[in-house]
């Protein structure tokens, strides 16, 4: 009973230190990495309502090859944020029948976004147009229920689920990026944020258990395996890390000292697979747990054939869950491909699809090193 409780004390100050730790590293980085963005060209946006539809005004357009109608339709808005708050005005939704795919005609009750812009058509002054619909709200409520789902299910750990996701978040949105965009060498501020994701994940998760130990090993070894095959095989295929008209962007931000764009293809494919590589490492690491703690028997060539084989049952499923992760968030991408170069050799030696091609394989790979790696050091620790 005292060992219970002296252990149960133990979780609770290394999960209060944990998230010490992890204030101090966000604080720190965030303060080390600050970074001064340029707004010069930015619009201001501003949360409104649609009070009324005032007017409909069509028109066609002669764009020499073929005519097109365009329409104009003049709302009055009530913006509900900043320092125009409750203030009404007249604006603008305009849309093009040459545009493809045109956002929904605004409606009484819409909730929107408008911004000053310069004049498209016969207005001469600036004036309020419609920029995006409001989705905001409705982001955060599937969110609420997503968080809610979790704490329902999973109680205490999903508690600590929600806790490590925000800190994850965090932590990447305040002190991964601004540290790249900040000139810092991309493939040092890659393996720290990893290794802070992975300590604080799993020990504010599981707490401090051989389990969490095991898993922790298991992770760095397959992300480190991870790491060095991406650095090697982007090296032997000569790639650029310019994969897309973003790639084109990314230079632009500072052209005296532009960003290393291969050091960030190599930072997506680590930081893609490091999930998978977590989840596979966590699900050995806990079945061994579960194992040592019900036989008897605890034999070192035992632990490591339950290891060996637990991982080879769930290889099949992470390997397919990343690859068709990759496939889905990429699949307008491949379909323009295929339509618009029937040259199969082309194609599948371009620099975007080889891109997708290794972040689906080594990640994979990194889930697959990460098996032998978590089994065999399960195995020492569990069988002691």
């Amino acid at each position: 009973m005292e060992n219970l409780k002296l252990h149960k004390n133990k979780n609770i100050a290394i999960y209060i230190l944990t998230l010490l730790f992890s204030f101090i590293f966000i604080f720190t980085g965030y303060r080390m990495n600050r970074v001064e963005l340029n707004n010069e060209n930015s619009i201001g946006s501003y949360r409104a309502v649609v009070v009324s539809v005032d007017d409909v005004t069509e028109e066609e357009i002669d764009y020499g090859y073929e005519k097109m109608s365009s329409k104009t339709i003049r709302f009055t808005a009530e913006i509900k944020s900043s320092d125009l708050k409750s203030n009404v005005v007249e604006a603008y939704q305009f849309i093009d029948e040459a545009v493809g795919i045109n956002p929904k005609e605004i409606e009484a009750g819409d909730k929107i976004i408008i911004s000053q812009l310069s004049s498209r058509t016969n207005i001469e002054e600036n004036v309020w147009t419609l920029v995006e619909y409001y989705r905001t709200d409705a982001i955060i409520a599937l969110i609420a229920v997503f968080f809610a789902l979790l704490i329902i299910v999973c109680r205490k750990k999903g508690i600590n689920t929600i806790i490590s996701l925000i800190i994850t978040c965090i932590a990447i949105f305040m002190v991964f990026i601004p540290s790249i965009l900040n000139g810092r060498n991309v493939y040092a501020s890659s393996v720290i944020i990893c290794m802070f994701i992975i300590l604080t994940s799993l020990l504010i998760i599981n707490g401090i258990q051989k389990k969490t130990l095991c898993a922790i090993v298991g992770n760095m070894g397959g992300l480190a395996a991870a790491g060095i095959l991406t650095y090697f095989i982007s090296s032997a295929l000569h790639l650029t890390g310019f994969i897309d008209q973003d790639s084109m962007f990314l230079l632009m931000i500072n052209p005296e000292s532009p960003l290393d764009l291969k050091a960030i293809l190599w930072s997506s494919v680590v930081i893609g697979s490091l999930g998978a590589v977590m989840d596979i490492s966590m699900s050995i690491a806990s079945a061994m747990n579960e194992l040592a703690e019900n036989v008897e028997s605890k034999n070192f060539n035992i632990f490591l054939k339950s290891g060996l084989n637990i991982g080879q049952d769930s290889i099949g499923t992470m390997t397919n869950t990343l690859i068709l992760a990759y496939i889905g968030s990429s699949l307008s991408i491949v379909l323009l491909m295929m339509v618009y170069n029937s040259d199969l050799l082309h194609l599948m030696n371009l620099e975007m699809i080889v891109f997708e091609i290794i972040q689906a394989v080594i990640g994979s790979m990194g889930i697959l090193l990460a098996i032998p790696i978590t089994s065999l050091f399960s195995a020492y620790i569990f069988s002691k």
